[in-house]
């Protein structure tokens, strides 16, 4: 490229796609792009390039594998129907949502019409003021500080060191919360089993085989605790809050970083919360990374042995 006015060097790219620079290299490496260089080496993106980089992105994050995106980028139409027919599930799941909230509405003025009261919180439930909260006792160490969990986010991670009591505060949750499932993946005698007894349909399967060869892409290699997390993840559509013992547990670093985005993404169809446990700074990083572009859909709590801090 004769002249660089344009162009820009590889973080600001990665910055304003909201990757890493790891990332680009990977779709450099992958054929996807190629950034011409300055004579010292150094990658210059291009307006084109930036263009080509947000449909890359774009594919990817409704799971792609990085052969699948390859095809579409290329203009393979199996490939981009694919990439529709998957956000087609994504908005038909959101719609779903909706409707189920519509017809909560109207059963409530059904009940208006008739004389009948709401219960207490079906008001400000119904019109989206608030929501839902479960007050607790806690556990040990905390001696029974009354504490109040608010549903203010799809995914809250549960961080703090060894022995802070993170454990009881997720058996807590998950006994407080209802319909909520508990996963320890440590805890497992049979994972196997487990993934059987999930109950997961055709459909389920599919999903989740696609996301496993999504993340074997991105570099996870512990495919087995990753099976049966991301079975949890599926079961019941999502519409049952999810609390993990230690969501890094069999899982080597590439592997963490290969799930933090892919967990994100799942939480864009799922109705109830997840409640995640780390002592893991790749996970706790990648938190780091999505609140800081600006996303409020995250909360942290800070668990030690003196109090609790919730941050969001």
């Amino acid at each position: 490229m004769s002249n660089h006015t344009t162009s820009i060097l590889a973080a600001e790219a990665a910055r304003r796609l909201g990757v890493s620079v790891k990332t680009l290299r990977l779709y450099e490496q992958k054929g996807l792009l190629q950034p011409l260089r300055t004579e010292a080496g150094y990658r210059h993106y291009s307006p084109d390039d930036l263009r080509a980089a947000q449909d890359i992105v774009a594919l990817r994050s409704l799971g792609l594998t990085m052969a699948q995106t390859a095809q579409a980028v290329m203009g393979d139409l199996t490939a981009r129907d694919q990439a529709f027919a998957l956000r087609e599930v994504e908005l038909g799941a959101q719609f779903a949502g909706i409707q189920r909230a519509s017809e909560r509405l109207r059963q409530l003025r059904h009940g208006l019409a008739l004389g009948l009261t709401p219960w207490p919180g079906d008001l400000a439930d119904a019109l989206g003021a608030h929501k839902a909260s479960v007050s607790f006792a806690l556990p040990w160490p905390w001696g029974g500080e009354p504490f109040t969990f608010t549903e203010h986010a799809p995914l809250t991670y549960l961080v703090g060191p060894l022995g802070s009591g993170k454990t009881r505060l997720a058996l807590r949750l998950s006994e407080a919360l209802p319909q909520a499932k508990y996963l320890a993946l440590h805890r497992l005698d049979d994972p196997r089993k487990f993934e059987r007894e999930l109950g997961l349909t055709r459909d389920e399967v599919a999903t989740l085989e696609r996301q496993l060869d999504w993340l074997r892409e991105e570099g996870a290699t512990d495919l087995e605790p990753l099976r049966v997390l991301l079975g949890a993840l599926a079961v019941g559509g999502g519409r049952h809050p999810l609390v993990i013992d230690m969501v890094e547990e069999g899982l080597t670093r590439p592997s963490q970083e290969a799930l933090m985005p892919l967990l994100r993404r799942s939480l864009r169809t799922r109705e109830a919360p997840v409640i995640a446990m780390t002592r893991s700074s790749s996970v706790g990083a990648g938190w780091l990374r999505w609140h800081t572009v600006g996303s409020t859909g995250f909360a942290s709590y800070w668990c030690d042995t003196r109090n609790l801090i919730a941050a969001s």
